[in-house]
């Protein structure tokens, strides 16, 4: 078996040169972003984080209050013959719930190919597969706000007007609980002032099914760099959904009608001014579901790096959320976390990071058991302790 890898191996040169002079490009691209570390709790368990189980995803803040086992890794392996550029990308991800467990091992994120420069339409991109079409997100909450996510096929890089446009079809896949329909359109890129680019993005949804429903949903991205001339960079959101269609422009509740209505506003800057660098995030939601009951959403909060050396910065993050259901009380979580923290370089978005963290929570009986752990069952606030690294390249 030895001699047979030496043989394959001393012929691998002569196979890449054989492609090379093919026309072929050789670049294989590996990217990636891995999260991992131990911690402990003050209330005999290994560990705990703290997040609210209800109201408008995005209002978890992330940093001291990840208690999982997370990494992807993508290839990406580019092509380019008569003028056409076309690429293949493989993304394989693994997510453990608790960073001591093995969790369910390696799965396929996304499995695509794309190719630019089809006479008929050279500017645009054509793409088949399993992809995620993620447009910005605000990573100390760690969410896409638009993430058109599936399975499908489409197009896009179309030039009309000051924008690109393009198109996309999503069908659910096999292991989904019922089957649907998907339909994205995209105009992004727009002009529409000095240092601002708009993004418009329109879904229409259908469950193909006995009492399948119909949804259609709009957002509207504002990105603003150098806000009023100062180092803030600023995104908001506004988005709405009717029916079986997400907020975040993917499939939402396939059996909900046209009660179902959900709106929502974000806001996001970030800056990064010599060595004090960071992000910040307001949420307002309101989101009925098939049953016309409505939820109201709220959260502000915010993560701040300040390099004290090269090579060493302070983090801090505090956070606020809350949720309140029609004839229901309000519930409401604060958390605090304080991480000394090495890296590479000293500005907010640099990594990887080796950090120590030390976390605060509390939280009212309303929002329940925020952790989900037994040893948390009547408590109304936590402590944690831990290391985390996290990297992406």
């Amino acid at each position: 078996m030895t001699q047979h890898y030496t043989r394959a191996l001393k012929r691998l040169p002569l196979a890449l040169a054989l492609l090379g002079a093919s026309g072929y490009s050789l670049a294989v691209d590996w990217t990636g972003y891995f999260r991992a570390g131990p911690g402990l709790t003050s209330n005999a368990t290994s560990r705990a984080c703290y997040g609210l189980n209800g109201g408008s995803s995005g209002m978890k803040y992330r940093l001291g209050n990840e208690c999982d086992f997370y990494g992807e890794f993508q290839l990406s392996q580019g092509f380019k013959k008569d003028g056409i550029d076309y690429k293949v990308t493989l993304m394989t991800d693994h997510y453990t719930a608790a960073t001591d467990t093995n969790g369910d091992g390696l799965k396929i994120a996304q499995m695509f190919a794309e190719a630019k420069g089809f006479d008929i339409a050279p500017e645009a991109t054509f793409w088949i597969g399993k992809e995620r079409g993620r447009r910005g997100d605000v990573h100390i909450v760690d969410t896409y706000f638009t993430e058109m996510v599936g399975v499908g096929a489409g197009a896009k890089g179309f030039k009309v007007g000051p924008g690109a446009l393009g198109v996309a079809y999503y069908k659910t896949e096999a292991s989904a609980v019922l089957p649907g329909h998907r339909g994205n359109i995209e105009w992004v890129g727009i002009d529409s002032n000095p240092g601002g680019k708009l993004n418009v993005f329109a879904t229409v949804t259908k469950g193909q099914f006995a009492g399948g429903t119909k949804g259609a949903g709009l957002a509207i991205r504002h990105d603003q760099e150098k806000l009023l001339g100062s180092s803030l960079n600023n995104s908001l959101w506004l988005q709405y959904a009717q029916g079986s269609a997400g907020l975040n422009s993917n499939f939402g509740d396939l059996t909900a009608g046209s009660k179902a209505k959900s709106y929502r506003i974000v806001e996001s800057i970030n800056w990064q001014q010599g060595p004090f660098g960071g992000q910040a995030l307001i949420l307002l939601a309101r989101e009925k579901n098939k049953l016309g009951i409505s939820t109201k959403s709220f959260s502000v909060g915010g993560r701040a790096s300040y390099a004290l050396s090269r090579h060493f910065k302070m983090v801090g993050e505090l956070g606020v959320s809350q949720y309140k259901p029609d004839g229901g009380q309000t519930a409401r979580l604060t958390k605090l976390t304080i991480a000394p923290t090495l890296s590479v370089g000293s500005d907010f978005f640099s990594r990887p990071e080796f950090r120590l963290y030390a976390t605060m929570a509390k939280w009212n009986k309303a929002a329940g058991n925020v952790t989900g752990q037994a040893a948390f069952d009547d408590k109304t606030s936590g402590n944690s302790l831990g290391a985390q690294v996290e990297w992406w390249f």
